[in-house]
């Protein structure tokens, strides 16, 4: 156990910054990554992977904690219950709005950027963003496709 904590700790803490762009936020986060991979080891679970474990587990936690805090702000009550894809979902929009203050470098064309942000930041439904835009519900959609890929592209590669 203390080879993992010495070999996984700073990445993990760094992982956590990014994250949660705070200190305490990032230490709280660790320390909550750092108690579930204990626990899950002292089940004497055989694992191969013990580097892809310990990080779909650090995934895990911040999904979680992301879920608890986007629900506190919200004034909702937290249910454990609800679907991952909701929790991809929520960090979906978590990471594109952190890329939004980067569009431009992008170079999204105008529809697609608006699209994007009104989607992302404003939380409005294709609808709404159909009428602001002027334009039909599938034009939205496709703008949305285009930005999407073109942040995809410029993230992953």
């Amino acid at each position: 156990m203390d080879k993992i904590y010495d070999e996984y700790y700073f990445k993990i803490f760094n992982w956590a910054i990014k994250k949660t762009n705070n200190k305490e936020d990032a230490e709280d986060l660790t320390n909550s990554v750092f108690l579930a991979i204990f626990e899950y080891f002292n089940k004497n679970i055989d694992v191969k992977k013990i580097d892809n474990l310990i990080w779909k587990i650090a995934y895990n936690i911040w999904c979680t904690k992301a879920k608890k805090y986007i629900k506190e702000k919200n004034n909702e009550p937290y249910d454990e219950q609800n679907t991952i894809s909701y929790i991809d979902n929520v960090l979906d929009k978590v990471v594109y709005k952190e890329i939004v203050n980067n569009l431009d470098k992008i170079g999204l064309t105008n529809n697609e950027y608006l699209s994007f942000k009104l989607y992302y930041l404003e939380d409005l439904s294709i609808k709404e963003i159909s009428n602001k835009l002027n334009s039909s519900e599938s034009n939205v959609k496709y703008y949305l496709y285009n930005a999407r890929k073109k942040v995809r592209e410029r993230y992953d590669g």
